[in-house]
């Protein structure tokens, strides 16, 4: 009989999707005994109530990050996070989302958002399901809201060892915590050539190729004077733009690039081929976001952090600047200066790259499907024992 999982993860911004999608991908392609399901837990919540929640969410990562530090710091300690967490379950313990839930009956869920591993973890004490639990922290700080249900979960992953000791702190068991580091698996095509596809896109090879995010997603613009300061500059360096979703701020720096009359930038909607787009780069600009970092670190590229929205985000720049993975920039100005410097000495990058290459994320994805099947190997022996008694 396949063995279930269960994927669980909520739409607030991207991150919690990605790595959830990669999980599941790379899961089906190492066992085809498992039987995967992957959800967006909001798809399942009270709809006025989780719409809501959502857009409050997107209000405070893309204008008011102070407010988002704020919250995102008063829940950072077991009480206010207990209670964030009990009326967090209001909104997704109702009739759909237990159902969709039963009806799959999962073995183990994997939780990419900490509302899930509550929700599971409420499930499993009420009786109502009966899976292993293993949480997986999207970001490089593990705060309060994570660890609810730890006393009952079978493992926490974490994104660095360095989270180890203050987990010990907050009272959770050593041997749940595994910082095996995020699991990211992005693949690119077998007949992927860097160096064609580098003169598909009009880069010659020579100049340092710049990877812009500009974060564009979920309607943000604050990307745009930054992206606006590297065009006016002339700088010896070869850019990608990627806009996302976002159609408006496509065309607003399209507009510039005939304006200031270049041709070393080229803009870019929502992409497929991020995979590749990173391995042809030589560094990224970026939000300092959970996923799009990692992603990033999977591949060696360092990160030029702009546009932080506060929280977890602040968490995850710090750790990146802490270990020499790249540099963060709250004002056009400093950024243009850096990126200067950048596109004029190359051993700037080269000395990032070298730090990148000491961390091991890139195994991350194989060290969470072999302790996945660690765990579901335990159940199975537990249930021939509870058989035979």
């Amino acid at each position: 009989m396949k063995k279930r999982i269960l994927l669980a993860y909520c739409m607030y911004g991207n991150g919690h999707r990605a790595i959830a999608e990669y999980i599941e991908k790379y899961f089906k392609e190492q066992d085809q005994e498992l039987e995967i399901m992957a959800i967006d837990l909001l798809k399942y919540s009270l709809p006025i109530l989780g719409k809501a929640s959502q857009k409050a969410t997107d209000f405070f990562l893309l204008r008011f990050p102070m407010g988002w530090s704020f919250i995102y710091d008063l829940f950072d300690n077991k009480l206010n996070s207990a209670y964030a967490t009990k009326i967090s379950l209001q909104l997704f313990k109702n009739k759909r989302m237990r159902k969709v839930i039963t009806d799959f009956d999962p073995d183990l869920v994997i939780s990419t958002h900490f509302y899930g591993s509550s929700l599971i973890d409420y499930y499993n004490r009420k009786g109502i399901t009966n899976c292993r639990l293993i949480t997986v922290v999207t970001d490089y700080e593990t705060q309060a809201m994570w660890l609810k249900g730890y006393k009952d979960e079978d493992a926490i992953v974490v994104a660095d060892k360095d989270e180890v000791g203050y987990l010990v702190y907050k009272g959770v068991e050593k041997n749940k915590i595994k910082p095996i580091g995020i699991p990211i698996h992005p693949v690119s095509s077998p007949t992927f050539d860097m160096n064609k596809y580098r003169k598909k896109l009009g880069f010659s090879g020579t100049r340092p190729i710049c990877l812009f995010f500009g974060g564009g997603g979920n309607g943000g613009t604050h990307s745009l004077p930054y992206i606006k300061k590297l065009i006016k500059g002339y700088l010896d360096l070869d850019i990608i733009y990627i806009a996302g979703r976002n159609t408006k701020a496509k065309a607003r720096v399209d507009k510039w690039v005939k304006i200031y009359e270049v041709d070393n930038v080229k803009t870019f909607g929502f992409v497929k081929n991020v995979p590749e787009l990173l391995q042809i780069c030589d560094f990224v600009v970026s939000k300092p976001g959970g996923a799009q970092t990692t992603e990033s670190l999977y591949f060696k590229k360092p990160v030029i952090m702009i546009n932080c929205s506060g929280g977890q985000e602040r968490a995850n720049y710090k750790y990146f600047v802490r270990n020499g993975f790249g540099r963060m920039f709250k004002t056009p100005t400093g950024f243009f200066k850096y990126i200067k410097l950048i596109s004029e000495q190359s051993s700037i990058i080269a000395r990032m790259k070298k730090n990148m290459s000491h961390n091991n994320n890139d195994k991350a994805m194989e060290k969470l499907y072999t302790l996945t099947k660690k765990i579901l190997k335990k159940e199975k022996e537990k249930k021939k024992e509870y058989d035979r008694d």
